[in-house]
């Protein structure tokens, strides 16, 4: 009579095989949990994130960072697919941010300020500099020691309401009464350095980190400059990266994602200038690098705050500028400076 079930070296096969069923089942759970837990990850199969970055101007040393970023793969890594471009006109980036036309921006503390008194929901999610870079710039052979010594002399400034400010609080504070209406306040556009080098002018306005670098390689002229935190200007942010508050509030994740990729840029070029300007020109190929490796020095000790921290802000900066400005009458109305900047982003990334 043949028995019922399974003979022995039956059951044994069909145990081990049941067995195998099981860790690959265990094996694929684990991995549909880590791929719903990890979204963000760029292991998994979801299409990059396609984020857009207006700079504040043509590609320059400030901006290498970014570059490094995008050449060692840091913000591919992040799963972010990324479009780095210079702006048709850089006063409308606090618009195309705002809009979601692109999701970051380089602007300045200031333009922050502006748009958010204009009801622009724009925010700052991480400081570029650490200081202001505007400066007077005189040729260097002149007797023109400090500000107050361009008294009665011609002064070039591109027509920015911000510069009336800031040079009137710098030659009211070193001594000339009448701020700027004891020079000759001349409006030169962006040319101030053509202006003087060719005598038109006495002084300008200008990044120190930029034209003076220019007229010193291109040229071979020295300039003299005088950065008007040294003389009554409340020190602030020259350039911090926007988006909008949208993005902040509902889309975190890319926010962080994005910073995450940025400080390891930033990093790598403070470390290795020359490196990341040679990076930088990879994807820049009219950038005049004799320029950018003089700029990268005298700009990367402004990337880190005192802490050692890319991207961090602090809220006293930020109230006393937007004071500054609101007495100035730049702000059409009270802007509370603690909503324009947030360092959760940079926080989340230590």
């Amino acid at each position: 009579m043949l028995k019922s079930g399974l003979n022995p070296l039956t059951n044994n096969f069909m145990n081990k095989k049941l067995l195998t069923f099981g860790v690959i089942a265990l094996v694929l759970i684990a991995g549909v949990f880590y791929f719903f837990k990890n979204p963000g990850t760029p292991n998994n199969t979801e299409s990059p994130t396609k984020i857009s970055v207006a700079l504040d101007w043509l590609p320059y040393a400030m901006h290498a960072g970014l570059y490094v970023a995008k050449e060692r793969g840091y913000f591919a890594d992040e799963g972010i697919d990324i479009d780095i471009h210079a702006p048709a006109d850089a006063a409308t980036i606090s618009q195309t941010v705002a809009q979601g036309r692109d999701t970051f921006g380089l602007a300045t503390e200031p333009d922050v300020l502006v748009a958010r008194a204009e009801n622009i929901p724009i925010v700052s999610v991480a400081a570029m500099t650490q200081g202001p870079l505007y400066a007077i710039m005189v040729l260097d052979k002149s007797d023109i020691a400090r500000p107050r010594d361009l008294k009665d002399k011609r002064v070039g400034h591109a027509g920015l309401p911000l510069e009336r400010l800031l040079l009137d609080t710098v030659f009211k504070h070193d001594g000339l009464a009448n701020g700027i209406d004891d020079v000759k306040f001349i409006n030169v556009g962006y040319d101030a350095l053509t202006g003087l080098l060719a005598g038109k002018i006495d002084g300008a306005s200008s990044y120190y980190t930029n034209q003076p670098v220019i007229a010193e390689v291109q040229e071979g002229i020295k300039l003299r400059t005088m950065n008007v935190a040294d003389y009554g200007v409340p020190s602030y942010y020259e350039l911090v990266i926007v988006t909008n508050e949208d993005v902040a509030k509902n889309n975190p994740d890319i926010v962080e994602r994005f910073l995450r990729a940025v400080t390891k840029g930033y990093k790598e070029a403070a470390a290795n200038p020359q490196e990341a300007i040679r990076l930088m020109k990879q994807s820049n190929p009219e950038l005049d690098t004799a320029v950018a490796n003089k700029e990268i020095l005298l700009e990367a000790p402004l990337w880190f705050a005192d802490n050692g921290t890319f991207g961090w802000q602090e809220e006293s900066k930020w109230s006393s500028f937007a004071q500054w400005m609101k007495d100035g009458g730049l702000l059409t109305k009270p802007v509370d400076a603690r909503q324009a900047f947030t360092n959760s982003f940079i926080e989340s990334l230590k």
